[in-house]
């Protein structure tokens, strides 16, 4: 366990060290700032439970309790936030594949890769508005994951039941929190008690009721925003006039391709990049590294339940099958709740938990063949090639990041043109709120080094 924790130690500082070289970006954040700025607390909560589409009051609320605590030095405190829910992650992450033992230990490396270099995990970290709630909901599906896998106590399932709450109040992946506890207590885990998982379901039956019935939000429909389809990104235009009649073809691809997704990393935000790039001649290598690293690990958690697929008939599971399991179940239920609109970072909660799958795989992979020696030099040359190609992806991710903090330095230092086409107008506090972040933008934080156009195009950033 000190091996792992050590390890899992030196990803969070590698992130955390590119996360604080990454400015507060204008477009995605400065607008919702200065909106949380002139509102109370409670007039912003309050308002936000009457949009239409969305229902996410407290996605409002967590934005505006940090600008509250940062006594207006934005950076420190909504950037220092973000290193500090990458480093709980990577903590829960911990707690929930529990590696006690050698074999475990070793499964780390790869776990953590398949986390942080999954095609649906870079939206996490290199987004912000400014706080990514994608990245509070893997907070939250984790730790209803350690809460409902643990050993049992009632006060879990308070905890479980909060946690839900403020995760499907936040965004709408987070009713996975409670896809999470349902599916854990159906495998047979006891940390959730049996009432508390009731409790669940009347929960999300309840957010059902208030959402469509109650406050009449509905959903988000064709005209919301662009998505991919095919080999191409529709505007909303296109969608109406290819769908507008009938959309349910349109939210079965979204869902297929979600899945799609989740287990093979293709398509990518709806669009098959590989396949067209395929097509065309014109296959980048980062695309067909993560393919491939997607395709092996699903062929790794495929050959673990194979291989436990006795004790999945009789459904008599031990501890690593209830964490493949849920994630089949979070897999299943993410790529649904994204029927609406295609974008990776929707089905970051599903790249979660594939993490937790592979690690458990790989862990129980390593267990098995250490006795016979031929098997067990093929299989380390198989894993060895896999965390290669997750590696190439983790690589990816700090390139990702790089080039997006000279983007988002480069947008501060033309912050007025921008404002003004937008027709922005700000109050006094909103003005100074603007003036503050434009100067840690442009000023306070030091221009890296910039990614190599050579190593960009070796990675597939454009």
């Amino acid at each position: 366990m000190l091996l792992a924790t050590a390890y899992a130690a030196v990803v969070v500082f590698a992130l955390g060290y590119a996360l604080l070289g990454l400015p507060v970006q204008l477009s995605d954040s400065l607008g919702n700032m200065a909106k949380a700025q002139d509102l109370s607390l409670g007039d912003l909560v309050y308002g936000e439970f009457f949009q239409a589409s969305f229902l996410r009051p407290f996605l409002w609320a967590h934005l505006k309790v940090l600008l509250i605590l940062s006594g207006g030095d934005y950076f420190t405190w909504f950037r220092g936030w973000h290193v500090l829910q990458v480093a709980l992650l990577i903590w829960l992450y911990l707690c929930v594949v529990r590696p006690v033992t050698p074999a475990g230990a070793a499964a780390v490396p790869l776990g953590l890769a398949a986390l942080v270099g999954g095609h649906t995990f870079v939206g996490t970290v290199y987004e912000a508005f400014p706080i990514n709630t994608f990245m509070t909901i893997l907070l939250c599906v984790y730790a209803g994951a350690a809460l409902a896998l643990g050993p049992p106590g009632r006060w879990r399932d308070v905890a479980a039941a909060a946690l839900l709450v403020f995760a499907a109040l936040t965004v709408e992946t987070g009713l996975l929190v409670g896809v999470v506890v349902i599916a854990a207590r159906m495998a047979g885990a006891t940390g959730v008690s049996r009432a508390g998982t009731w409790v669940q379901v009347a929960l999300i039956g309840g957010y059902f009721a208030l959402r469509f019935l109650v406050l009449d939000v509905g959903a988000p429909g064709l005209t919301e925003r662009s998505s991919g389809f095919g080999f191409s990104v529709l505007d909303p235009d296109e969608l109406l006039a290819r769908f507008g009649g009938n959309p349910v073809l349109f939210y079965a691809y979204n869902v297929l391709s979600g899945l799609s997704s989740i287990f093979f990393a293709e398509p990518r935000g709806g669009v098959w990049a590989l396949t067209g790039a395929v097509r065309a001649g014109e296959v980048r290598l980062a695309d067909l590294v993560g393919v491939l690293a997607s395709a092996g690990g699903t062929s790794l958690i495929a050959g673990y339940v194979w291989a436990r697929r006795a004790a999945w008939r009789a459904w008599s599971l031990d501890a690593d099958d209830r964490i493949v399991a849920v994630f089949l179940a979070v897999a299943a239920a993410n790529a649904a709740i994204g029927f609406a609109y295609s974008k990776d970072v929707i089905l970051s909660p599903a790249g979660a938990f594939f993490a937790l799958a592979l690690t458990v795989a790989v862990r129980r992979l390593s267990q098995q063949t250490h006795a016979a020696r031929l098997r067990s030099a093929a299989v380390g040359i198989l894993l060895l090639a896999l965390s290669s190609a997750w590696a190439v992806r983790g690589l990816h991710l700090h390139a990702v990041l790089r080039a997006e903090a000279e983007t988002a330095r480069n947008d501060w230092a033309y912050a007025d043109q921008w404002i003004e086409e937008q027709r922005m107008t700000f109050s006094p506090a909103g003005a100074e709120l603007k003036r503050r972040l434009e100067a840690d933008a442009v000023m306070r934080l030091p221009a890296r080094d910039p990614v190599s156009s050579d190593l960009m195009e070796v990675l597939g950033i454009d």
